[in-house]
C-alpha cells in the first residue's frame, strides 16, 4: 500500500534547509515548537557538521589537538627528565605500588614515560603538518591504558562507594578525551581530501615570522 503525502509536508521537509520556508511551516501551537526555531535549527545544524567533521569545524579540531599535544607533549618530556635524572623513585609510581622492587620499579616508571612521551610528540607532529595517520599510535596506546584502568577499577575500587563515583567521572571523561581525537584525525582526513596539508596549516602565520626572526 502507497500513502499520498501532501504537498505541503514535501515542501516543509524540503525546507529544512532555507530559514523563511521553515519558519512558515513551523506550528507555533504546539509545546516543543521553539525546538524547530531558527537558532534551534542553526545549532542542530552546527552539531551535525561538527560530528560529521565537516571542512567548516576543521578549525576547532586543529587547534584542540595542537594545543592538548603540546601540552601532553611538554607534560611527559618534563615527566621522563624528572625520572631519568633522579635517583629516587616516586612514591606514587604505580610500579611501587605493586610491590617491584625500587630499581625496577624505577626503570619501568622511566620507560613509561619515554613510550609516553614519544606518543604525544607523535600526536603533535599529527597536529602540527596535518597527518591524521600520526595520530594512530596515540588512539591505540591510550586505548589500552583505558581497558587497564577499567579492569583496574572494576577489580580493585567498585565496591567502594567513593571510589566508584571518582572513577566513573574519570573514565567519562577519559573516553571523552579519546573519541575528540578519533574524531580530530577523520576531521583531518576530510579536510585533506579537499585542501592541500600548507594550506591546513593554520599556525604557519604564526610560525613563520618567529622563523624569520630566529634567522
Amino acid at each position: 500500500m502507497f500513502s499520498l503525502l501532501s504537498f505541503k509536508y514535501h515542501l516543509c521537509r524540503l525546507g529544512n534547509s532555507y530559514d523563511v520556508i521553515a519558519d512558515a511551516c513551523r506550528d507555533r501551537t504546539q509545546f516543543f515548537s521553539f525546538l524547530d526555531s531558527r537558532p534551534w535549527r542553526s545549532f542542530r545544524r552546527s552539531l551535525d557538521n561538527y560530528l560529521l567533521c565537516d571542512i567548516s569545524t576543521y578549525p576547532i579540531y586543529y587547534w584542540f589537538v595542537l594545543i592538548f599535544s603540546l601540552y601532553g607533549a611538554m607534560h611527559h618530556l618534563i615527566r621522563f627528565i624528572r625520572l631519568f635524572f633522579t635517583k629516587k623513585v616516586v612514591s606514587k609510581s604505580m610500579w611501587k605500588v605493586h610491590g617491584l622492587h625500587p630499581k625496577v620499579a624505577k626503570r619501568l616508571s622511566i620507560l613509561n614515560a619515554f613510550i609516553l612521551t614519544n606518543v604525544w610528540g607523535s600526536l603533535f607532529y599529527a597536529a602540527f603538518y596535518v597527518s591524521p595517520s600520526h595520530m594512530v599510535p596515540w588512539l591505540w596506546i591510550h586505548l589500552a591504558i583505558f581497558a587497564w584502568k577499567l579492569v583496574t577499577v572494576i577489580l580493585l575500587l567498585w565496591h567502594t562507594k567513593g571510589h566508584r563515583t571518582r572513577a566513573t567521572i574519570y573514565l567519562s571523561v577519559y573516553v571523552l578525551t579519546i573519541w575528540l581525537v578519533y574524531q580530530s584525525k577523520w576531521a583531518f582526513a576530510t579536510a585533506l581530501k579537499q585542501e592541500t596539508p600548507e594550506k591546513l596549516m593554520l599556525c604557519s602565520p604564526f610560525i613563520q615570522p618567529l622563523l624569520k626572526y630566529a634567522q
